[in-house]
């Protein structure tokens, strides 16, 4: 079955013992865990697995992609119109093929959304956006992992870091589909389509941290079909977070790292990146 690529690109029992995204990275003397989250959930996905309360209370210091607080910021929100949103005359109906439009206005109409409402949005933002009214018509409203924390860890006066700017994220999501626009949003308004069918499946790997899973149903087709995309928003932010991630392997202290449950599986995600460094890696049970 295949699965939806913006959709995830954008996001994400028992009493017995049972395996979750979250995993404990080694060398002789020092470790961190790696914990792979959604960026949004719905109420019913709460609580979260035991194992991210136990690498939480395990870490000295939480790391997130980026600055989740300063993804609030007025500033942020200006520099977002400003990469997103076109400046000049441009309009959507302007960059779309007419039949790539009419699809979009149709989807739209389906859901009770002008189109007017996005003509000055870039195919990246619409991309985004469509993606999520389906999560909220399918009761995901909730904070993701990472907001879910970072709340908890400034509550609790614990050390936060993160890997990248806000900006650089931003940049990330501009150059979706850059250069090949129309296609992008035919893609995305098949992408919505599986949603309902593949969101089920994306988060029971996500609690359950089925590498292979997430792999096959999440990564392969991503790759397939848009390797550009994939390269730039999985392997090359993977790789340019490694020495990071080993200078905190270098040091006593414990972080937990945060980042978006894709980037942890296939034969560039982070796991076999550190695999192949030769750190012990252990998948933490959850106990609920």
């Amino acid at each position: 079955m295949k699965k939806g690529i913006v959709a995830v690109a954008t996001l994400l029992f028992t009493l017995s013992a049972q395996a979750a995204s979250v995993w404990k990275v080694s060398n002789e003397s020092h470790s961190l865990y790696i914990g792979g989250t959604l960026h949004i959930l719905s109420p019913q996905d709460y609580p979260l697995p035991s194992s991210y309360k136990l690498a939480y209370n395990e870490a000295d210091k939480v790391i997130f992609e980026t600055d989740i607080a300063a993804l609030s910021s007025p500033e942020f929100s200006q520099l977002s119109l400003q990469t997103l949103v076109y400046q000049d005359e441009q309009t959507l109906q302007q960059t779309l093929q007419p039949e790539t439009y009419s699809a979009l206005k149709t989807h739209l109409d389906s859901r009770g959304i002008p189109i007017s409402t996005m003509q000055k949005l870039k195919p990246s933002l619409v991309g985004i956006t469509l993606s999520m009214i389906e999560f909220q018509r399918l009761g995901l409203t909730s904070q993701g992992v990472d907001s879910y924390y970072y709340t908890i860890a400034m509550g609790d006066g614990k050390s936060v870091g993160w890997f990248e700017t806000p900006e650089e994220q931003l940049n990330f999501i501009a150059s979706m589909g850059k250069g090949d626009e129309d296609a992008f949003i035919r893609y995305s308004l098949e992408d919505v389509k599986k949603i309902p069918t593949m969101l089920d499946q994306l988060r029971g790997d996500w609690r359950e941290g089925d590498l292979a899973a997430l792999n096959q149903y999440n990564l392969q087709e991503f790759k397939e079909s848009f390797p550009k995309i994939y390269d730039e928003l999985l392997t090359q932010r993977n790789l340019n977070w490694m020495p990071d991630i080993e200078e905190m392997l270098a040091t006593p202290e414990v972080e937990f790292i945060l980042v978006g449950t894709l980037h942890i599986p296939g034969d560039t995600g982070l796991l076999d990146l550190l695999n192949a460094k030769g750190y012990t890696i252990t998948q933490v049970l959850a106990t609920e």
